[in-house]
């Protein structure tokens, strides 16, 4: 107790806005004030269906491990291009150390990555077999070209003896390259559980989705007390302008329950119907958060 208290503090002094974490035991971090912000959707794929996916006959596709500099540098460029499109949230911004902690922390992974007819890469996957378990763990494509070319490299590891499944973003609608869905069984489940450590900094980071004002009073944080209050969210156009105030709120909740709606997949009208946060005057307004693509475990 005395240890998750002393580092959530030295967070906050050091200026940082969230920590994320794997838990071992939900309730025990949400007494914390962490929640579950981070899901992942897992594909399981019968292989009978993935026959349905043939050889790719524009672009090609390289197939490789990760001391292969050019597939090493194709999958960072694809992934930081991502990340610089600004509709990430709470994706980790990997440094090249991290890149090779990751090939480390999973042997034996085979990455592949598929080039367009241009020889620009616009899709990679890394992906194990073991157990006869044929296990994606992280893939992305720019283009539905990519997409398919990349299912039909699994397609050629087509085997009654394999499980295979695929992990990707919560967000993402892979299935819908299938063209006999009942070949699939989706899962959503939580992976990564997020603490906000400063709650101005995450305020003025995201935006709304109209102009206005908006007062949101957070309660609960045991830890941080600067974060509890009512909070303005003033949006001008495309700025944000943040502060503490001392009127009445148009919605209440705990830190925890705000962790949903700011940094969860919950909106705010969610939020409400499900009674996690109180509402006291209605605002036609809701919080823009962008896209989670979270593959790391730490």
């Amino acid at each position: 107790n005395r240890l998750m208290n002393e580092i959530i503090l030295e967070l906050y002094k050091q200026n940082y806005a969230i920590s994320n974490l794997a838990p071992f035991s939900e309730s025990f971090y949400r007494r914390y004030g962490y929640e579950n912000a981070i899901y992942e959707k897992i594909y399981e794929l019968n292989p009978a269906y993935l026959r349905l996916f043939k050889p790719i006959k524009e672009g090609k596709i390289v197939r490789g491990k990760w001391k292969d500099s050019n597939l090493k540098e194709a999958v960072i460029k694809l992934y930081q291009d991502k990340l610089n499109q600004n509709n990430q949230r709470n994706t980790v911004d990997r440094e090249e150390w991290w890149w090779d902690r990751l090939d480390t922390y999973y042997p034996g992974r085979f990455i592949c990555v598929y080039f367009d007819k241009n020889n620009q890469p616009a899709g990679y996957m890394f992906y194990r077999i073991r157990d006869r378990d044929f296990r994606v763990e992280e893939l992305y494509y720019k283009t539905p070209q990519a997409a398919k070319a990349l299912l039909s490299i699994i397609a050629s590891h087509s085997s009654s003896d394999l499980k295979y499944c695929v992990k990707m973003p919560e967000s993402s609608l892979l299935g819908e390259f299938f063209p006999e869905q009942e070949g699939l069984k989706v899962q959503i489940s939580p992976y990564m559980m997020t603490r906000i450590i400063n709650v101005e900094q995450v305020l003025e980071a995201l935006h709304l989705t109209n102009s206005g004002k908006i007062n949101i009073e957070i309660t609960g944080d045991e830890i941080v007390a600067e974060n509890n209050g009512t909070w303005e969210i003033d949006q001008i156009n495309k700025e944000t302008k943040v502060r503490k105030n001392e009127k009445d709120p148009d919605y209440s909740g705990s830190l925890t329950n705000w962790t949903k709606v700011l940094l969860g997949h919950l909106t705010l009208k969610q939020a409400v119907l499900l009674g996690f946060i109180k509402e006291h005057h209605p605002v036609d307004n809701d919080f823009i958060k962008g896209e989670v693509s979270f593959y790391d475990y730490f």
